[in-house]
């Protein structure tokens, strides 16, 4: 007894300016791989066009590319063929001004259409032998600014409270699965947040993080609720999908990069690393007579080979339909964690296999550490986090050296770094520079522009007012983090070494400076570290220079010259980095300040 084979696919990101192959690749999956493999349901979680412009900075809705989204699917008859649930990413809603609006053409080429786009909704799966209920969580920014403050999800009180009863219709179901675009991490909700959602779930099915560029193939982890959260690998550049089966109410699923044959999922014994105790009757494995795994091939299945602990166990026999058994005995492996390998090959001499833990007794491996991390973190409040420590080591000493470091004329005596400290705590001009420059972004205006095609707006670290409509959009946490590091720690390198070499100390009686005469090798020493000093403070420059640029580009792409020329937080403040980076480069002109310690003023 199985639930039919359900499929996921994400960020497909349909583009008319780059990789036509996404689209002929798709309009292939919906016409190959949907007969093949017969899916009961297929969940689209989002971004299904791309919405950048050409220069790949802006973004808008280009009404081409959801054509042939909607092409791909209606010629090859894939939502006749299946039930075919779509819903908007990000991307989908990049540059909407609302979602009545005309740029909204989810509404118009979606196959799921305007049901999808007014907040949470419930499907209902019925089977004979149960109900499975699939509740989409809708947490897109509307108004949809344009990219990139347009990148974490935000649920209102209203649509949480949406959610949660969509969740409790579903309380007689024999599962209940989430979906939606985003992963948990990367939505914002008023408290509790989704904790309280999640926890009445089996799974929860995402995707936008396109596993990190690649980098982290396995975004999946076990809920500290006893969900299980699970995003998928993108369409747009790995090209994956995924199948899933319910064998006697365990969730089972498989990734598949398109063009690879046979698809192999194996439904019982369950993947150790991916039980959900808390909704699964994980005890009906130990009682099981038969290993059971669904084969998928345009072409016959020739052969198959099981492997218990590495030992061979036999070929299973076709039952019917993609269902194949092989009988086996629970009592060899009531304990502990063991190896199953499956094999399959078809007829064209195409070859998998898949091999993973298994238990029978509860027991599972660890959790892999930074899916885990990622996935049960909460990203807003850890890029505020790690922003806060950045600005207590970087920002905050400046102010406390300014007043801790002015008596005694011996302070300039202290080793290079601390006298570059506070050489750059006493020159005002680098000093109230770098110190407005980190605390500007917390208070003020970011820029004024066109945020939303046609709409003028005003956007803050705290989010945006644009339309009419304030979206407490957080992917700011991000850039002013990004600031921290590439704007204000290569700087503080910077002017702490200009500073230091201008500034050296005067000679003293048993220095070294008051035997260089006598000391030639200790002279050439000294000239080769500062030229080292000299490349250092150049080469921590070019981080600065070049994020200052990258930033600019993207503002004036994205937003227009408007935003360019009214931006307090990138134009107006580079400006002023510049002059004081100029100004150091000025010869020095010392000054006494309390009661005669040495530094420089200049302003």
């Amino acid at each position: 007894m199985y639930c039919g084979t359900p499929g996921q696919i994400s960020d497909i990101h349909v583009s008319r300016f780059r990789d036509p192959g996404r689209t002929t690749d798709f309009q292939q999956f919906c016409k190959e791989n949907i007969d093949v493999i017969h899916p009961e349901l297929v969940l689209v979680t989002g971004d299904l066009t791309d919405a950048k412009t050409k220069d790949y900075i802006g973004s808008t809705q280009h009404e081409i590319e959801w054509k042939s989204y909607r092409s791909a699917i209606k010629l090859a008859q894939a939502d006749e063929k299946t039930v075919w649930i779509d819903t908007r990413g990000n991307h989908d809603a990049f540059d909407v001004p609302h979602n009545s609006h005309e740029n909204n053409f989810y509404r118009k080429y979606s196959i799921y259409g305007p049901d999808g786009d007014y907040g949470s909704f419930v499907y209902e799966h019925k089977l004979p032998f149960g109900t499975y209920s699939f509740v989409s969580i809708y947490a897109l920014l509307n108004p949809g600014p344009k990219r990139p403050f347009n990148f974490f999800g935000i649920l209102s009180e209203s649509e949480l409270t949406k959610i949660k009863a969509n969740v409790a219709k579903t309380v007689n179901s024999n599962h209940t699965i989430l979906f939606g675009h985003y992963p948990t991490s990367t939505v914002v909700a008023p408290k509790p947040g989704l904790t309280h959602v999640l926890g009445k779930a089996t799974a929860y099915l995402c995707g936008h993080l396109h596993s990190l560029g690649g980098i982290l193939p396995n975004l999946k982890a076990l809920q500290r609720s006893g969900t299980l959260e699970l995003e998928v690998e993108d369409w747009k550049d790995n090209r994956m999908y995924r199948v899933l089966a319910m064998d006697h109410d365990m969730l089972s699923f498989v990734d598949i990069r398109f063009g690879q044959w046979p698809i192999i999922l194996i439904t019982n014994p369950k993947r150790a690393r991916f039980m959900a105790p808390k909704h699964e009757p994980v005890h009906k494995m130990l009682h099981s007579t038969h290993i059971r795994f669904l084969l998928f091939s345009p072409f016959e299945i020739t052969s198959t080979a099981v492997y218990l602990d590495g030992i061979h166990q036999g070929s299973a026999a076709h039952v019917e339909g993609p269902l194949y058994v092989l009988p086996w005995n629970t009592n060899q492996f009531q304990i502990g964690l063991h190896d199953i390998t499956v094999t399959a090959t078809d007829s064209n001499g195409n070859s998998q296999t898949i091999r993973y833990r298994f238990s029978l007794d509860d027991s599972r491996p660890e959790q892999w550490f930074v899916p885990a991390v990622l996935l049960m973190s909460d990203m807003t409040q850890v890029l505020l986090l790690l922003y806060a420590i950045l600005f207590c080591a970087l920002v905050l000493p400046l102010p406390i050296i300014r007043f801790s470091f002015r008596k005694g004329s011996d302070v300039l005596q202290c080793n290079g770094i601390l006298r570059g400290l506070i050489l750059l705590a006493h020159t005002d001009v680098c000093y109230y520079t770098m110190l407005l420059v980190s605390l500007y972004p917390l208070i003020g205006p970011w820029c004024v522009g066109e945020l939303i095609g046609g709409y003028y707006g005003v956007s803050t670290m705290h989010g945006i007012y644009v339309n009419g409509s304030f979206v407490g959009e957080v992917f700011s946490y991000a850039v002013v983090l990004l600031d921290m590091v590439l704007l204000h720690l290569p700087l503080t390198v910077f002017f702490v070494i200009k500073l230091g070499l201008r500034e050296r100390p005067p000679p003293q009686n048993g220095c070294v400076s008051s035997k260089r005469e006598h000391q030639k090798s200790d002279n050439a020493k000294m000239l080769t570290f500062t030229s080292f000093l000299h490349c250092l403070a150049y080469l921590s420059l070019t981080f600065p220079l070049i994020w200052m640029f990258y930033v600019l580009k993207h503002v004036w792409y994205a937003y227009g010259p408007m935003a360019f020329f009214i931006s307090p937080k990138s134009l107006w403040s580079d400006l002023l980095l510049l002059y004081a980076i100029y100004k150091v480069h000025l010869p020095s002109q010392p000054e006494v300040i309390a009661n005669g310690s040495h530094s420089n003023h200049a302003s």
